[in-house]
């Protein structure tokens, strides 16, 4: 007896391949044949090529082998079994499918085609069965739709899948509810200021209602008191209070009340009274004023000593800068160009100096009277009648305020 080395007994490696023909040809019956195709193409949908291989591997790893499972026997009931597999082989194959997919049908179709192809349910089967399309009703074989269990199965996936959704809904609702809450408290917190703000912003207009009225009753006597006070009670007051400090001198009584020129016509001084008491309040120069309502600083100047009646436009930018009664200011102006015009002293100067001397209209050098007339009158100067025609086209607004005042410069220059 030879005890050298025996070499290892060689495998047959060529693939066991058994196509469809060759099934269908061993097959019992045409059901059987569709029975191990529809197990076969279990394997081959889920796993691919070597999907037997793999189901021995899965069928370890779950628990599912018994001794004596190979590849081989697997091979040999998918392929030599007339009848095809047994059930219990169909159930392993079943039960190593990945979790995915849908066992609880695959077994019951599974169990229909082995009632088609044996003629009976699977021994220790009591679960659902379905009939395979296309195949005639059975007695023991129920229709399509699934079985008790199976509904129950459905039932129960349904309640939790209701469950959830239901339970995602109340949270979803609670959610809702408590932002509408958190909106709701927010609204009130809002309306709350609103209400507070509003009741400050109406004291407020309370307060500058008062403080309005009291600028413009302080303007209205400061007119009574120039169209009734002399200056030198003026310039003489009763106590001699001491200056502000510095630091609260933005408003200086006074300051622009005393550039109104005391030879004015007493309706344009209280027009100019007026309009300075406002400039005060409002803490602004002419020069300032000027700009902010749009009127030439000359002119703003003349207004506010009093030689110049504003025209209507400038009256109302006037009221708008100081914020004084538009009215008030409307009626002073009024009153101020119904008396003696600006320029009186100016025109008398200017009928003076351009007056001849020694020559009296209304003397006739035929006729010599021993007593000539007391009262002569002096014809009307060139110069004044210029002035007088260039402040009522001025009052009329046909010229601007650059016009009149450049004019008005040059017509006085030739003086």
């Amino acid at each position: 007896m030879s005890t050298g080395h025996r070499p290892a007994p060689r495998r047959n490696t060529r693939p066991y391949v058994v196509d469809e023909a060759t099934i269908r040809e061993r097959s019992g019956n045409p059901d059987a044949a569709e029975y191990i195709l529809y197990v076969r193409s279990l394997i081959d949908d889920y796993y691919g090529f070597g999907g037997q291989a793999r189901i021995i591997e899965v069928a370890g790893q779950r628990g599912l082998a018994y001794p004596g499972l190979t590849r081989q026997k697997v091979s040999e009931q998918l392929s030599r079994y007339t009848l095809g597999p047994t059930w219990a082989m169909t159930e392993l194959i079943i039960g190593c499918l990945p979790d995915s997919c849908d066992s609880a049908s695959i077994r019951a179709l599974a169990a229909g085609w082995y009632e088609c192809a044996r003629g009976q349910r699977p021994h220790g089967y009591n679960g659902p069965v379905s009939r395979p399309r296309g195949k005639p009703i059975q007695d023991n074989v129920p229709e399509s739709e699934p079985a008790v269990p199976v509904l129950q199965r459905k039932i129960a996936r349904l309640q939790e899948r209701l469950k959830s959704e239901t339970i995602r809904y109340l949270d979803n609702l609670r959610s809702s509810e408590n932002s509408r809450r958190n909106e709701t408290r927010r609204a009130d917190e809002i309306e709350a200021q609103f209400h507070q703000t509003r009741d400050e912003l109406l004291r407020l207009r309370t307060v500058a209602a008062e403080i309005a009225t009291i600028r413009e009753e302080y303007a209205r006597q400061c007119v009574a008191l120039e169209l009734i006070a002399s200056p030198a009670l003026r310039s003489t007051p009763i106590i001699d209070l001491p200056e502000p400090p510095a630091a609260r001198r933005r408003i200086r009584f006074g300051h622009l009340v005393a550039t109104i020129d005391p030879q004015a016509p007493p309706a344009r001084r209280a027009l100019a009274r007026y309009l300075c008491v406002y400039a005060e309040f409002s803490g602004v120069s002419p020069t300032e004023l000027a700009s902010r309502a749009d009127i030439a600083a000359t002119v703003t100047m003349d207004i506010l000593a009093g030689r110049l009646v504003p025209t209507m436009p400038h009256v109302a930018r006037l009221a708008t800068v100081l914020g004084c009664e538009q009215a008030t200011l409307r009626h002073l102006a009024t009153a101020a160009s119904s008396a003696t015009a600006v320029d009186e002293c100016f025109w008398s100067i200017a009928g003076t100096v351009a007056t001849p001397p020694g020559e009296i209209v209304g003397l006739d050098p035929d006729n010599r009277s021993p007593s000539p007339p007391t009262d002569p009158t002096v014809p009307p100067s060139p110069i004044a009648g210029r002035l007088r025609q260039l402040a009522t086209i001025y009052r009329d607004g046909l010229i601007s305020d650059g016009e009149y005042a450049e004019q008005r410069e040059r017509i006085l220059g030739e003086l």
